[in-house]
C-alpha cells in the first residue's frame, strides 16, 4: 500500500510538493481528484488541480454528487483534496465511496491526501482542526494508516496569550479515550507510507504522539517510530 499525506496544498497550489508527487506517482498518469471536502466551487477546485499537475498527468474529477465509480475505475491514483473534513467524510459515505476507495488503495492504487484528505486516511477524523458544520455523527474513516493525522500542526504560536490551549493539549485529550498514535504534520512536511514504513518528506517535521509517552519530533528524511 502506498500513501502520501500532505499537511497542506500550499500556494501556488502544490508548488512545494510537485517533485515529491512526481516521484510518488511514478508511471501513473491518470489521477482521480476528489473535491468533496470543498464547501465552495468544486469545479473551480478541480480546475486548480488540473492546472497545477498538467501536463504530466490527466486529472479527472471524481464527483461525490454524481456517478463517481467510472472515474474511480479508470484512475491510476487518487488524490483527495482539502477543505472541511467532516463534510468530506459525510459526502464520501453518502456516495458509497469509502469501501471502493479503501479496496483500490489496499490493492495497490497510490493515494494522495492533502489536509482533509490526509485526515480521512487514518482510522478516524477525530484529530482534525475543522468544525463539524455538517453535523456528522460517525467519524470512522478509511483506515489506510494506523495513525490519526493532525495537519497544519503548530506546537506554539508567538501570538498566543500565556496559558492558551495548545494543539498538544487537544491531542492529549484524544489519548484519554483513544489509544492509536497521532501524527502532527507541520506545514511544508508530508508523510509517505510504503511497505508499512512511514517517512517524513518535504521541508518541515512531523511530531508523533503516543498514549502515555512523550511526543517525538521526526525530521524530514527520517522514519516515524510507529
Amino acid at each position: 500500500m502506498r500513501v502520501l499525506l500532505l499537511s497542506n496544498s500550499g500556494r501556488p497550489y502544490l508548488a512545494h510538493a510537485r517533485a515529491e508527487l512526481r516521484d510518488f506517482l511514478g508511471p501513473a498518469r491518470r489521477i482521480g481528484f476528489v473535491t468533496a471536502a470543498s464547501l465552495g466551487d468544486e469545479e473551480a477546485y478541480h480546475a486548480t488541480a488540473c492546472a497545477a499537475l498538467a501536463p504530466e498527468v490527466l486529472v479527472e474529477h471524481i464527483r461525490w454528487d454524481g456517478d463517481p465509480f467510472p472515474t474511480l475505475g479508470r484512475a491510476d491514483a487518487v488524490f483527495i483534496g482539502g477543505g472541511n473534513t467532516y463534510a468530506l467524510l459525510k459526502r464520501l459515505r453518502q456516495a458509497g465511496l469509502l469501501e471502493p476507495l479503501r479496496d483500490r488503495v489496499r490493492a495497490g492504487m497510490p493515494y494522495i491526501g492533502s489536509s482533509a484528505g490526509s485526515n480521512v486516511a487514518g482510522p478516524s477524523i477525530l484529530t482534525t482542526n475543522d468544525w463539524n458544520v455538517v453535523g456528522l455523527t460517525a467519524f470512522e474513516a478509511l483506515g489506510l494508516v494506523p495513525f490519526n493525522v493532525n495537519p497544519h500542526y503548530l506546537e506554539t504560536d508567538p501570538a498566543m496569550a500565556p496559558g492558551s490551549e495548545t494543539r498538544d493539549m487537544r491531542i492529549s485529550e484524544y489519548h484519554v479515550v483513544r489509544d492509536n498514535p497521532v501524527v502532527g504534520i507541520e506545514e511544508g512536511a508530508m508523510v509517505r507510507v510504503e511497505d508499512r514504513v512511514a517517512t517524513v518528506r518535504g521541508t518541515a517535521r512531523a511530531k508523533v504522539f503516543r498514549r502515555n509517552q512523550t511526543p517525538v519530533w521526526v525530521p524530514a528524511g527520517a522514519s516515524l517510530p510507529l
